[in-house]
């Protein structure tokens, strides 16, 4: 059973969406109501986490039915919409095929068990619901290089903090695109979009390693066995070689409720 909303103590008229905290980076953010903006028809979604609300509000503006989801409701300052208990790590508190969106902005990268929360989130979807995810983009090319001179990928700049009381604010779990691809692709989902903010500088300037990048992502996966994972990596290499995934800031995606197992292709968007 869904568990009763939790409220903030502000009232209806505090709040006008200007003076919430955006979580995410502002691109981020705004990146993603357009993709809300651009979706033909409104329904219900489940907004987590929500932090104070800040995307929850913008979703509203657009139309959208939201419930907001948080691992502290307290935190969150939209009066107007309802905010439930939800830990990311364990069952939701919601019954099935209760929303058409899911949104969850950077949040995946905070979680223990990210395949638990791919299988949540097709639960509480109705058949051919849309999710919508993001996470920071490690693999694009100033992030390839620090790693290899440092050990660690961009904005996961050092070792997670083993004596933190509150690992939920550590990126605890980096992912990379191919990564999220096979939890999405074998938990029910298939990917319809892949997207970014904005491209960084850094990565930008690194673009003559582009085609040594293809060529090694072509040697990596030369040896794979199975016919039907050739075709999938055809498409892997291509998505990786996008300018989206070498110079993007954010991976962004967009992933539609699969009503068979067939694998999809999947289109890397213009930016």
């Amino acid at each position: 059973m869904t568990s009763l909303p939790l409220r903030s103590p502000l009232t209806e008229d505090a709040c006008d969406g200007k003076r919430l905290q955006i979580i995410a980076h502002a691109r981020t953010h705004q990146k993603v109501v357009e993709l809300f903006s651009s979706f033909k028809s409104r329904g219900k979604v489940l907004e987590i986490p929500a932090g104070e609300g800040a995307l929850a509000w913008r979703l509203q503006q657009l139309g959208y039915t939201v419930t907001a989801g948080d691992i502290d409701p307290t935190f969150f300052k939209v009066p107007t919409i309802p905010c439930l208990f939800l830990d990311m790590n364990r069952k939701f508190p919601i019954e099935d095929d209760q929303f058409h969106f899911v949104s969850c902005i950077e949040g995946i990268e905070h979680l223990q068990d990210p395949f638990r929360f791919i299988r949540e989130c097709h639960r509480v979807l109705q058949p051919e619901g849309i999710l919508v995810l993001s996470t920071p983009n490690i693999l694009n090319l100033a992030s390839r290089l620090k790693f290899l001179f440092s050990g660690f990928y961009s904005l996961v700049p050092k070792p997670i903090n083993e004596f933190s009381k509150v690992p939920v604010f550590d990126h605890i779990n980096p992912t990379t695109y191919y990564q999220l691809r096979y939890m999405l692709h074998t938990q029910g989902f298939e990917i319809t979009l892949v997207t970014t903010d904005f491209f960084r500088r850094s990565a930008l300037g690194l673009c003559f390693l582009r085609p040594l990048s293809q060529l090694y992502s072509i040697r990596t996966m030369r040896k794979e066995g199975d016919p039907q994972q050739r075709i999938a990596n055809r498409e892997i290499r291509r998505v990786l070689a996008s300018p989206e995934l070498l110079f993007g800031r954010t991976l962004i995606l967009v992933a539609r409720k699969r009503q068979n197992q067939d694998i999809p292709t999947i289109q890397a968007s213009e930016v």
